[in-house]
């Protein structure tokens, strides 16, 4: 069964997004702002920009348009950034998952909201197009979960 969330207030979620006290850190509200607009768009895959998105392209496009460069596929993400355990997934954090017939990653997604009952990831799937929804407790996605990866800190 697939959740749709509704884009609340981060602090409704119970969790707050880190602070990085460096001028050129990353502004997590421009982030929401670019994704908002992408929610409902259809998947493609290799899609990389409005109109049709995979996975990776989603997130490539959003951190684009931030001036940021991410790995074009979900396989580049393996080595980026510093591992994070899942119980220290935090909003901001990517999710990196097997593909359907693979051991290596296959799709990555955005953690957008973390609370008592699950994490929220944005991403774009082939059942449903670019989403937000709870992955914990699918069995698609816990079989397939592979670890995360913390890239940016985030300014409010």
């Amino acid at each position: 069964m697939v959740t749709f969330v509704t884009l609340l207030p981060l602090a409704s979620w119970g969790h707050s997004v880190s602070t990085f006290p460096e001028p050129d850190s990353l502004r997590w509200s421009d982030i929401v702002q670019l994704y908002e607009g992408r929610l409902g768009e259809r998947y493609q895959g290799g899609g990389k920009q409005p109109g049709g998105f995979d996975c990776s392209g989603l997130l490539y496009w959003v951190y684009g348009q931030m001036d940021q460069t991410l790995p074009a596929s979900s396989r580049g993400y393996a080595n980026e950034g510093e591992k994070i355990a899942r119980d220290s997934i935090r909003v901001g954090d990517f999710l990196l998952f097997s593909g359907r017939n693979a051991s290596e990653i296959g799709h990555v997604g955005l953690c957008v909201g973390k609370d008592s009952t699950g994490i929220y990831m944005l991403h774009s799937a082939t059942h449903s197009g670019v989403l937000i929804e709870n992955w914990v407790g699918q069995a698609y996605y816990e079989r397939r979960y592979l670890g995360a990866r913390r890239l940016f800190y985030y300014r409010p």
